[in-house]
């Protein structure tokens, strides 16, 4: 009898994200989602630890796939939202394994970054990049507008404004600056710049910045009584207006750590993760969402795992209907 492998458990098998097959980025074609990790935290300023974010993300994402796969309808839903999701006949998620850093080098990391995504665009497929801290953000979003062409707008999900300047340790090129750079890169209208679930203090200069500037800044407080629809559909709004696409970074320091406590800073009274999944399955519906990032995932700092498990639900409803034809 020829050798038949059946289903794996969740714990077995290779770690791509939702058991995706391993691709190359020359591999790709119109269509594919495709997702890649940057496992670099030498811009962090924080508890150290996000290199290790997209290897846990990835492994947080395959009980989702095996519960599909096991399914005798092979199929999902959501018994709050009413989505269903199902298993594809043929995958067009593409898991690209982890890109090359230089953790002596930021230049040199910077660079791979950029030239990464702009072909993945301009092989016409669909982006996702899992971080790493919120600095790789910088190059992605600067590759991405390259590789598409386009005018290109920002939707931000980050309890911080990432709007410093030099800082005096870690100069320029640090976590804590990642949308200054975006700015100064001349890669973004500040109009088009749209923060969601901002909370707690920030700095004061930065707050007049993102203010005089014409950027929005949605609070967490906001987004919490206005829902997770009105929200996504006035940052889908703003930072769409007059662009062909927008770029969607999310920071998990979104979240409020009593839920999600693997990450840099502490976040008291940010999103919960309901709010936070019913945001990115209202932005999954838009066709002017071009690309993700997911960065902050220190999943040392969560010995319950919850931070790399709703990091994956997060990308999951993101593409559901590119991959799961919800």
């Amino acid at each position: 009898m020829a050798y038949k492998r059946d289903l794996l458990p969740s714990f077995a098998g290779i770690n791509t994200f939702a058991r995706a097959p391993q691709g190359t980025i020359h591999d790709l074609k119109p269509g594919d989602v495709a997702l890649a990790g940057v496992a670099h935290d030498g811009t962090s300023s924080s508890r150290q630890g996000v290199r290790q974010g997209p290897r846990a993300i990835r492994e947080a994402s395959v009980d989702f796939i095996y519960q599909l796969q096991a399914s005798s309808s092979k199929a999902l839903v959501d018994v709050t939202s009413g989505r269903t999701l199902r298993l594809p006949s043929e995958m067009s998620l593409v898991d690209l394994g982890d890109l090359a850093v230089y953790p002596m080098d930021l230049d040199r990391t910077l660079s791979t970054c950029r030239t990464a995504i702009a072909t993945v665009v301009e092989k016409g497929a669909f982006p996702v990049f899992l971080g790493g801290d919120h600095f790789i953000t910088y190059p992605l979003f600067q590759g991405f507008v390259e590789g598409l062409g386009k005018k290109v707008g920002l939707i931000q999900l980050s309890s911080q404004l990432a709007l410093a300047e030099r800082d005096e340790a870690w100069g320029e090129n640090w976590h804590g600056a990642t949308l200054h750079r975006i700015l100064d890169s001349g890669s973004v209208d500040p109009r088009n710049v749209v923060f969601v679930g901002t909370q707690g203090y920030i700095s004061y200069k930065e707050w007049e910045l993102a203010r005089t500037q014409g950027m929005t800044v949605i609070t967490a407080d906001s987004a919490r009584a206005d829902g997770p629809q009105k929200t996504a559909q006035r940052a889908l709004d703003l930072a769409g207006d007059g662009c062909d696409a927008i770029y969607l970074s999310l920071d998990i320091g979104v979240v409020d750590s009593g839920y999600a406590s693997g990450t840099g800073d502490i976040v008291i009274g940010g999103l919960t993760p309901i709010e936070l999944l019913g945001l990115m399955r209202e932005f999954s519906g838009s066709s002017k969402i071009g690309a993700l990032d997911v960065v902050e995932v220190a999943p040392a700092l969560d010995i319950r795992g919850r931070s790399e498990r709703l990091a994956a639900e997060a990308v999951i409803e993101l593409i559901a209907p590119r991959v799961f034809g919800a």
